[in-house]
């Protein structure tokens, strides 16, 4: 099954997206990982910018799984949920967003999730990896997805030139 994560950093982000990358590849077969987008924090302003990227993994896992992975990924590369400041800094920020065709409620994980028919420092990264991939519930590409979230994006996501490597 094809899965799409959006994953993002503003604490280290160069060495903690290459760390959760290694990680994501040890326990996971990474398909595609899109380019790096340095995006401006939403909601809770006062913190660095976000580094954000997409990548696709191929597995039999149910998504509930993959989405308990993530956050063992997260918690090991020194993830703290600050409960006052849910939109606040963070080590790696892994989301499950997208599954093949999927929609409902899988325990506490939504797919998809609407941040990628709402943000473009979501849909920009899954767009550059699978263009043609239809949303499950809107039937939309993900690439008029990410044209409509660039239309409406106040801080549209700037490309990086960065490689990241462990």
């Amino acid at each position: 099954m094809r899965m799409f994560l959006s994953i993002g950093s503003n604490l280290e982000p160069r060495k903690n997206l290459a760390l959760a990358l290694a990680e994501l590849a040890r326990r996971f077969e990474v398909v595609a990982v899109s380019p790096v987008y340095r995006t401006a924090p939403v909601g809770d302003t006062d913190q660095p910018d976000f580094w954000n990227l997409a990548a696709e993994l191929a597995t039999d896992e149910p998504p509930l799984r993959v989405h308990l992975e993530l956050r063992a990924i997260e918690d090991t590369l020194g993830r703290r949920r600050d409960p006052a400041r849910p939109f606040g800094p963070r080590t790696v920020d892994l989301d499950l967003v997208l599954a093949d065709g999927l929609a409902g409620r899988f325990g506490d994980l939504e797919l998809p999730s609407g941040l990628v028919q709402r943000e473009a420092f979501v849909a920009v990264p899954l767009a550059d990896i699978a263009p043609e991939f239809p949303h499950p519930l809107l039937g939309t590409t993900l690439a008029d997805l990410a044209r409509a979230a660039l239309a409406g994006a106040a801080c549209p996501p700037e490309p990086l030139n960065v490689e990241l490597a462990p």
